[in-house]
């Protein structure tokens, strides 16, 4: 998650394409596993990270 949330705050890289590079076969499920691990959704991690 830590490679993922780096990308997410660097790269414009859309989320589901940052999900299959870190190994996710659907953004949802990657989506739901960011969420649990970081706290929030990755599009939202990317909002408030670039704020």
């Amino acid at each position: 998650m830590s490679l993922a949330a780096r990308a997410l705050r660097q790269d414009s890289t859309p989320v589901a394409a940052l999900a299959r590079s870190v190994g996710y076969t659907s953004e949802s499920a990657f989506s739901n596993a960011f969420k649990r691990a970081v706290g929030v959704a990755p599009r939202r991690y990317r909002e408030v990270a670039r704020s």
